[in-house]
């Protein structure tokens, strides 16, 4: 557990809860909540499922503060994140399920003098800091669309459905959570406009500005997605249809073939049955009908 103050930036007050609860902030991981004594107003966020359901992002707002719960999806490599907080008189807690937040505090130090304000700032800067590297994120989800296009393109397509699949999902996922994200900053400032300064105000409103820019790639790259699938189907259609033209190719040459088998499997007595080059007769006018046909398409560049 770690507690600042919010005064002239963050300024550490060690791993001791401070006596009196101004200007506070408290990081705790999920398990040290209960050893630490609260002020009445700065309840403990809830993050169970039976409050917030699957949402990625949710607030709530009362009387006596607001509370609110981030889910970031899983990226990569990169397991899933989440952390809540409750916010009430001057004071923010939070508790970092994953250190998500902890792994902020140097980034939003490193800032201009964003933060010198209070809670209202340093949420404004956790929320930019958060999605500060996920245009990054979303070019390499381009890169692999980019690569399996050119794979399509060289009739390399192995794998390609689960692979695209696995892409698909994740621009879903991440689509999803910027809809989530951008509701939640929009509620953020709707529920605390009494708490915001202007300043927060401005940074809260370049963030929703970030997010939308976000979701709207996230956009652009699931119609990549489909116009790439699309393209994959039209090279499965295109093998298709060559195939289905060498089995009308052969079926057409012995069609031909097969009507002199009929024709001279017939029980009855033929004339050229008893002549001596009747035989040969014949397997040259089957060569010579193959060769036409064959000599026929490839005239009409059908193969």
């Amino acid at each position: 557990m770690q507690f600042y103050e919010f005064h002239d930036g963050l300024c550490p007050l060690g791993e001791k809860a401070p006596e009196k609860w101004e200007n506070v902030l408290a990081i705790l991981e999920p398990e040290e909540v209960g050893k630490v004594a609260l002020p009445t107003a700065l309840t403990p966020p809830l993050t169970s499922d039976s409050v917030y359901g699957s949402q990625l992002c949710a607030i709530l707002a009362d009387q006596s503060g607001i509370t609110g719960h981030i889910h970031i999806p899983a990226r990569g490599s990169q397991a899933a994140r989440r952390f809540a907080f409750s916010w009430a008189q001057g004071s923010l807690l939070i508790v970092d399920h994953d250190r998500t937040v902890a792994g902020c505090l140097d980034a939003i130090r490193s800032m201009r003098t964003h933060n010198i304000g209070g809670a209202d700032s340093f949420l404004a800067d956790l929320l930019l800091t958060l999605v500060r590297e996920d245009l990054s994120s979303l070019e390499q989800l381009e890169t692999r669309i980019t690569n399996l296009e050119q794979e399509v393109l060289t009739d390399n397509t192995d794998g390609f459905i689960h692979r695209m699949s696995a892409v698909r999902k994740e621009l879903s996922r991440e689509n999803r959570f910027y809809t989530q994200l951008a509701d939640f900053g929009a509620s953020l400032l709707e529920e605390a406009d009494d708490l915001f300064d202007k300043h927060a105000t401005r940074r809260m409103n370049y963030f929703l500005r970030r997010v939308e820019a976000l979701k709207n790639e996230t956009e652009r790259l699931r119609e990549y997605a489909v116009q790439v699938s699309s393209e994959y189907q039209s090279q499965v259609d295109i093998a298709q249809n060559r195939v289905m033209q060498l089995l009308t190719i052969v079926t057409t040459i012995f069609l031909p073939l097969s009507l002199i088998v009929g024709w001279y499997g017939m029980n009855f007595d033929m004339p050229e049955l008893e002549w001596e080059y009747g035989y040969p007769v014949i397997i040259a006018l089957s060569v010579l009908v193959v060769v036409l046909l064959i000599r026929y398409f490839k005239r009409k560049k059908w193969f």
